[in-house]
């Protein structure tokens, strides 16, 4: 049976408490652009030979680049052949900023790196974001990866968004982290990883808080029903059947809306992107198929 490859979030909370010790890279992963008067950061690993591949990651209350060894050592499978960057969200959202805004500010890093053209995953918000780029620059993505998102919130979990919502305006951390565990996560894995889910959100700063509710209004504000059908490039949709979080129908409408290729995991939920062992296998055949667009 061949080795497998640790998903991203269980390397992270691996990590976090101390039950893995990836190898420290050789050099400083996490890296600043400067962008219309904020910063963005981002982690750029992986074949610098190969094609590129830009990560979109979802919503989250703490900067994913502080888990840079654990993201570089869950992704290694990709990064043997392909150019590796992982997107964080702006510094500072604006209050009313949009995943169109996201959009636009990411495609602003594009044109800042050099990044013309990319194959394009994105994760829950990041795969909202993902389809947008998708719809507004269709030259700049040579495939893309949807994974447990949606094209609106047409089957999503309100009470639970309205729970984080309220936990994050208080500030209650503990609360917020075990309400966003149960949600996306199955009951087996938040069981037996919950004191690390928990502990990763210690130390959120306030402009954190306010970050995380400013883009908890932008996900529940999103809709690309209309322009869906824009996309062009070769898609891979990934959903679950226990996606608590936007539902597995939004999967399924995504795939029908686009007749691509896509696959609805059993026993998982919406973060089957960090349990599923064969995850990034998939992805990994999805890519090598993927048309190559000159």
């Amino acid at each position: 049976m061949r080795n497998r490859i640790i998903p991203a979030a269980l390397a992270v909370l691996l990590s976090v408490c101390g039950c893995a010790k990836p190898e420290p890279p050789k050099e400083t992963l996490v890296k600043t652009v400067t962008i219309g008067g904020t910063e963005m950061d981002y982690l750029h690993f992986g074949n610098e030979n190969g094609e590129k591949l830009v990560i979109l990651p979802g919503l989250a209350l703490k900067s994913v680049t502080g888990s840079a060894e654990g993201i570089v050592f869950a992704y290694a499978l990709l990064a043997k052949d392909y150019d590796v960057y992982l997107f964080d969200h702006i510094k500072e959202e604006p209050d009313g900023y949009t995943v169109a805004d996201m959009a636009r500010d990411t495609l602003a890093v594009f044109d800042t790196l050099g990044l013309t053209r990319v194959h394009l995953m994105g994760v829950s918000m990041g795969g909202m974001v993902a389809q947008r780029i998708a719809i507004d620059a269709p030259e700049r993505v040579t495939s893309l990866i949807l994974c447990s998102t949606a094209m609106n919130m047409t089957h999503s979990n309100r009470e639970a968004f309205a729970n984080w919502i309220s936990f994050a305006e208080a500030r209650n951390t503990p609360a917020l982290m075990e309400s966003f565990g149960e949600t996306v996560y199955t009951p087996s894995f938040y069981a037996q990883y919950k004191d690390a889910i928990i502990a990763s959100g210690e130390g959120a700063a306030e402009r954190d808080f306010s970050n995380f509710l400013i883009s908890v209004n932008a996900v529940l504000s999103f809709d690309v029903s209309d322009e869906i059908q824009k996309i062009a490039c070769p898609v891979l949709v990934l959903g679950a059947e226990e996606d608590w979080a936007l539902g597995v129908q939004a999967s399924y409408d995504l795939a029908h809306a686009l007749r691509c290729e896509s696959y609805i995991y059993e026993g998982y939920g919406h973060a089957v992107y960090d349990e599923a062992p064969d995850f990034l296998d998939r992805i990994a055949a999805f890519l090598k198929g993927a048309v190559r667009q000159p």
